[in-house]
């Protein structure tokens, strides 16, 4: 029987794509690119370029091989020179993060899957998003009153799926016992790779249909947060 639960947020709890696509199209507003019809059909195209930039970078993250200070420039850097913008991306990624921070936006399920945990569980958010952001999407959503603690990688200074991340959150629960402690999240290579890597099961979220990484095997898998209520 489990006691605690380790949980991401995007792509688990949150909608991250509606979260992304809210503050790529709203930064871009605050940078005063919508003045003109014509920009639309390139503003489409720079939106692929940065997700294809950014899932890369990310997974360089996971990797240990780029530091969370520095992803946060470097994919704008990336795609400015790429598409021949001459915005000064510290200058933009600040104020995107700040954007980024406004999308609370749950899965229908979320909140009252957060608000039955709650009741009978330790909860302990675990994610490798940003300080600037993932505090706030947490605590300004509706899910936020029933989570015990938020762990971001980005202020602790380890990633998923690194084991020192998630015996930092059992130390903020105050929770000795692996046995019963299980992480539920979207990431393969970050959620279920990371809890195998500190020992502990697993449950793989596959809300959006991803294949399987051969050699990554979760406890658990499911396709929707109404399942989770058949293993927890």
């Amino acid at each position: 029987m489990y006691r605690v639960i380790l949980i991401d947020i995007d792509d688990t709890l949150f909608d991250y794509a509606q979260a992304e696509e809210y503050a790529i199209k709203k930064v871009f507003e605050d940078f005063r690119y919508f003045d003109h019809e014509r920009n639309q059909q390139k503003y489409e195209e720079m939106k692929k370029e940065y997700k294809i930039i950014n899932g890369i970078l990310w997974k360089e993250l996971e990797k240990g091989t780029v530091k969370s200070d520095e992803l946060k420039i470097k994919r704008f850097e990336i795609l400015f020179e790429k598409v021949g913008l001459s915005y000064n991306a510290a200058d933009f990624s600040k104020q995107y993060l700040k954007r980024l921070s406004e999308g609370t936006f749950l899965f229908d399920e979320s909140e009252k899957l957060c608000k039955y945990l709650n009741e009978k569980y330790k909860i302990a958010v675990v994610t490798n998003g940003m300080k600037e952001v993932q505090y706030s999407r947490v605590e300004n959503s509706k899910v936020g009153k029933y989570i015990n603690k938020i762990i971001v990688s980005d202020d602790i200074g380890i990633s998923k799926p690194y084991a020192g991340i998630f015996e930092y959150a059992l130390k903020e629960l105050e929770h000795k016992n692996k046995d019963d402690v299980i992480m539920i999240g979207d990431s393969l290579t970050a959620d279920i790779q990371g809890g195998i890597n500190f020992g502990i099961d697993t449950c793989w979220v596959n809300l959006k249909n991803k294949e399987k990484e051969k050699n990554i095997e979760p406890k658990y898998t499911v396709e929707k947060l109404e399942e989770l209520y058949n293993i927890l």
